[in-house]
């Protein structure tokens, strides 16, 4: 079994000081929630975050969604 088989999606979230927006900064591929914590610390170390949090991509619970800007046209329509 290929060990990327078992690996996760996280969006990665920060904010450098108090009051500031949260900021999407990047993802990871982890395969448990505590790896993909790791990740982000050392992948993302550039700021001095006073935030970063982790959220596995599957369990986002969308309000609204857009549609793709390329969404395929069907066919005949």
């Amino acid at each position: 079994m290929n060990n990327r088989d078992n690996r996760n999606e996280y969006d990665v979230f920060t904010r450098i000081k108090r009051g500031d927006n949260l900021v999407h900064i990047g993802t990871v591929e982890a395969q448990t929630d505590d790896l993909a914590k790791v990740y982000a610390t050392y992948i993302y170390d550039e700021e001095d975050w006073v935030e970063m949090c982790v959220v596995r991509r599957d369990h986002i619970g969308w309000v609204r969604h857009p549609e793709g800007l390329f969404k395929k046209e069907e066919a005949g329509a």
